[in-house]
């Protein structure tokens, strides 16, 4: 039987800190489709943690050595696991996502979504490809995987009609929104990611690039996203309220996001970057309160 502290290694491989966003993307997506909370809302829930676990832990092997150049204190490194271990709970991770597909009633779905979000984290994380050493592709595939394939997952799942105007601008900003946030994880990574050639985005471009990039997305996805949840019928107080509070959260991370363009110093770019995902999961928390009460 496997010890606590076992236990505690392997839940510290799946980075649940990182998972939130993904989760309310999720959210937002089922709940801009119905106002109704069915099994297959956490059926689908469960599958989105084990791929976004399997997809972490897979470049977590892949980038080893970079992680230990920057002294990333994690169950790899510390050796509390082995990459044995860690290759092992891939497949139990995989595993576990095929069975609860198997078991819901939106099997197809569900299964074209594990084999859509697998591929591209193979994409991502392994060779031939290997995009997390592409400073453009790494980009699109983490929009891809941790913005808009979460948010259509959802919306899907609760049966959203797909050739929807508002479901495609939204999947589009939600892409843009994660790439915007993606673009500056390179700042925590810089060190190892010099050390082992690997050409991020910030490293390929510069820090003023990296930046603005992010800044402009992020601008365009935020107002993109509230100018279509203002269309949303009936238009009561609670709407504008929520509303209001997301646009207050939105303009916060942008003021934050601005800063990047006065500092060279990557400690101080990296605090930003964690800033800057607290603030953007905030804005994701008032979008998804704003689709459940809006309606009420």
């Amino acid at each position: 039987m496997p010890s606590i502290s076992s236990i505690q290694s392997y839940v510290q491989l799946t980075r649940p800190q990182n998972v939130s966003g993904s989760v309310l993307t999720y959210g937002i997506g089922y709940f801009l489709a119905t106002q109704s909370l069915s099994p297959d809302f956490f059926v689908g829930l469960v599958i989105l943690l084990a791929l976004h676990s399997l997809a972490t832990l897979q470049n977590d092997i892949k980038d080893f050595e970079i992680d230990k150049a920057n002294k990333r204190k994690g169950a790899l490194q510390s050796q509390a696991l082995s990459i044995s271990n860690a290759k092992f709970f891939v497949q139990a991770l995989t595993f576990t996502a095929f069975i609860f597909a198997l078991l819901s009633p939106h099997r197809r779905l569900n299964l074209v979504a594990i084999l859509g979000l697998v591929f591209v984290a193979w994409l991502y994380n392994l060779e031939p490809v290997r995009a997390s050493k592409k400073p453009i592709a790494s980009i699109i595939i983490m929009g891809l995987c941790y913005g808009a394939l979460p948010f259509i997952y959802g919306y899907l799942l609760a049966n959203g009609n797909f050739k929807s105007a508002g479901f495609l601008l939204m999947a589009l900003f939600w892409f843009l929104t994660r790439v915007s946030t993606a673009i500056m994880k390179d700042y925590k990574d810089a060190t190892g990611d010099r050390l082992f050639n690997k050409k991020t985005f910030y490293l390929r471009y510069g820090g003023d690039m990296t930046a603005w990039v992010s800044i402009i997305t992020s601008t365009i996805a935020y107002i993109g996203v509230v100018a279509v949840l203002l269309l949303l019928e009936p238009k009561t107080i609670v709407l504008f309220i929520t509303l209001a509070l997301a646009s207050l959260l939105a303009s916060r991370n942008i003021m934050l996001r601005l800063s990047l363009t006065k500092t060279r110093s990557e400690k101080r770019l990296n605090s930003i970057f964690h800033k800057s995902v607290f603030r953007h999961n905030q804005f994701e928390a008032a979008v998804l309160l704003c689709l459940v009460l809006s309606s009420k």
